[in-house]
């Protein structure tokens, strides 16, 4: 097995053992708000969106320690998605008795529990911005603030090297070799975080 296959699945594993408070902490700190947006633009009340992610979260205790990681497919987000799919639905089917209302929205959406059906793009969109949120998050504590400062000017904010480097007081070159070292580490934490993530 390859150190990229170890480091891929790792908070998975580590979660799935159940004992591991600090692995399971990182692990909602990661999903709790990619749940809560993609739940959200269903057309959730707002009211119902922690419930519903309180839900996902109980069902993921239950089922993560018989999950298996299916390395060449990575199934993992999709699996996700279908227990969130489903927390969503039970809730409004729950509610359907009680009013027509949730019985009309239910359609609208479209609610499938096919267990073939792939994620749709909203989903996979909330995924992969999620992700690159966290690991953005993630490459900025594991640098020096001025190493951070030469990726976020000169790659996110688009700035001329020569004109970073006059405001950090470093050269031109360091400011590519700065850039460079915090997008190496940020694709690194983007795959540990994201099994197909290299796909978008």
């Amino acid at each position: 097995m390859s150190g990229d296959d170890e480091t891929r699945s790792s908070l998975i594993d580590r979660v799935r053992l159940g004992d591991d408070t600090e692995s399971w902490k990182e692990f909602v700190e990661l999903y709790e708000p990619l749940l809560e947006r993609y739940i959200r633009g269903l057309g959730m009340p707002d009211s119902d969106v922690s419930d519903v992610v309180q839900e996902v979260f109980i069902r993921l205790l239950r089922s993560l320690p018989t999950f298996k990681i299916d390395r060449l497919r990575a199934r993992f987000r999709t699996w996700l998605w279908k227990i969130t799919r489903n927390a969503v639905t039970d809730l409004v089917r729950r509610r359907q008795r009680r009013a027509r209302f949730e019985d009309e929205w239910a359609s609208e959406v479209a609610l499938s529990e096919e267990l073939g059906e792939e994620p749709d793009e909203e989903w996979l969109l909330e995924h992969r911005r999620r992700i690159l949120e966290f690991g953005m998050l993630k490459a900025q504590g594991a640098v020096e603030p001025r190493t951070w400062q030469c990726f976020a000017q000169h790659l996110l904010g688009s700035r001329p090297a020569a004109e970073v480097a006059d405001g950090l007081g470093l050269s031109a070159n360091a400011v590519y070799v700065n850039s460079s070292r915090v997008l190496d580490r940020l694709r690194v934490l983007c795959r540990e975080f994201d099994e197909e993530l290299g796909d978008s």
